[in-house]
């Protein structure tokens, strides 16, 4: 399988995979119990507790699609409550229960783990912070949780790419959002407040900065044989699709 392939069918797999945990009622909830604040702080000093208790805008660069001021109060909620480095670490065991429950029963757990893992340890950091902050998490021993986190550490390494292509393409964050598929319920959630823009001439552009993404992302997997790769798609997909089913018992 050619690398650009690989590349694209990450989004649909292990991206839908990794964001289920993020925007989970329940990892709310487990991140209120072990002490982060409720709602979206705990958000803010949970996924990007990562970057360490650095500048806020720090924070608001790397979050990216994030209305900006909303995001520093995010930030600013957050640390009131505890440090960046507690945040991440409740975020990171949140995860590793989520692999846990999620992919119980799953033949290639250890497999799909063992190729996310060549990856991202081979992966160009430029560009990509919140990769990095995820990529240096401890990692458990090899198993469910393991993998799962290390599937985690693969979405913010698209994540990173696909920042990149959309500044490239000179698009704002808002009128991405808005010419991507969720559109203005995905401005809503991220804090963008109305009037929008209109962004109807942007559609082909925004064609434009998924392949860009796709061919950005491509290199990442040049550690792995084309055999690999196709192995890796195969055991990505089975994955979600797991996940999606026990997320539904």
């Amino acid at each position: 399988m050619e690398t650009t392939a690989v590349a694209r069918s990450m989004r649909g797999s292990i991206g839908m995979l990794a964001m289920a945990w993020l925007m989970a009622d329940s990892t709310r909830a487990q991140a209120v119990e072990r002490g982060l604040p409720a709602g979206n702080a705990a958000y803010a000093v949970g996924r990007l507790g990562v970057l360490g208790d650095c500048p806020v805008d720090n924070v608001v660069g790397a979050a990216f699609f994030w209305e900006p001021d909303l995001m520093r109060s995010m930030v600013a909620e957050g640390r009131a409550t505890t440090t960046p480095a507690r945040g991440a670490a409740v975020y990171t065991e949140i995860c590793r229960r989520w692999g846990e429950q999620h992919l119980a029963g799953f033949d290639g757990t250890e497999r799909l783990g063992e190729l996310c893992e060549r990856v991202v340890d081979a992966a160009s950091p430029l560009g990509a912070p919140l990769f990095v902050g995820w990529r240096d998490r401890p990692r458990p021993e090899a198993g469910a949780a393991r993998t799962f986190q290390l599937c985690q550490v693969m979405r913010e390494l698209r994540f990173g790419r696909h920042v990149v292509a959309v500044q490239a393409a000179g698009m704002s964050p808002l009128e991405a959002i808005l010419s991507g598929p969720a559109g203005e319920w995905n401005a809503e959630f991220f804090g963008w407040q109305r009037p929008y823009p209109d962004v109807s001439t942007l559609v082909d552009a925004r064609a434009e900065i998924e392949d860009a993404t796709d061919r950005l992302h491509a290199p990442d997997f040049e550690v792995l044989t084309p055999d690999e790769r196709a192995e890796l798609r195969v055991l990505a997909k089975a994955a979600r699709a797991l996940g999606e089913q026990n997320q539904n018992v």
